[in-house]
């Protein structure tokens, strides 16, 4: 599904500053707040937004991030990246290609970082791992790159899978919902209106 102008420029405000009030990020494109809000829970539905957090710098706070490329064995790759994701000094888990997991970390102490590698050496599922300590960030933005053009997939607020071709769209207290076929749709109707009764 394409995003509209409408949804690029709320993301784009967002980016900027995501503390930005409704009524600032209308007001800087050029609509109401009621549209604004429709929207944002719309992009929340839709697992575009994800959550709005501050961007706070842990070299300013003296930990050390540390970044880890590791090997696993065929077809455990995701296995061993639900694992790491359980710590807290994990702080981003990737799933590359060809059974490859990408860990960002950060400590507060660097002695720690034995304590990181420990841990991954330890899961039997480990091929080899390398490391590579931080000593400075040049630049660190948001991954989303928001362009003049986006596109997503979208999720069935049903049964929560992709939807594959033209969705089915059902207009509800203002908002647009999206189901993947007719099954998803009667239950997801008979839900909501057991939630309404029951409001």
């Amino acid at each position: 599904m394409e995003l509209d102008q409408t949804d690029i420029a709320i993301l784009r405000c967002l980016q900027d500053d995501c503390r930005a009030s409704l009524r600032t990020i209308a007001k800087q494109i050029g609509v109401s707040v009621p549209t604004v809000s429709t929207r944002l829970a719309t992009l929340e539905q839709l697992g575009i937004i994800r959550g709005y957090k501050a961007l706070v710098d842990p070299e300013r706070l003296n930990e050390t991030s540390v970044a880890l490329v590791i090997k696993t064995r065929l077809q455990a790759a995701e296995d061993v990246a639900k694992n790491l994701a359980k710590h807290e000094w994990a702080r981003r888990v990737s799933l590359g290609r060809s059974d490859w997991v990408l860990l960002d970390a950060t400590v507060h102490k660097r002695e720690e970082i034995d304590t990181i590698l420990e841990a991954v050496a330890s899961l039997p599922d480990v091929v080899d791992c390398e490391h590579y300590v931080a000593v400075r960030t040049v630049k660190e933005d948001p991954r989303a790159v928001i362009t003049d053009t986006l596109s997503t997939t979208l999720i069935c607020f049903q049964c929560r899978g992709p939807i594959k071709g033209e969705p089915i769209k059902v207009h509800m207290d203002g908002r647009d919902h999206y189901l993947c076929c007719n099954s998803c749709e009667r239950l997801y109707l008979e839900k909501y209106k057991k939630l309404k009764a029951g409001a």
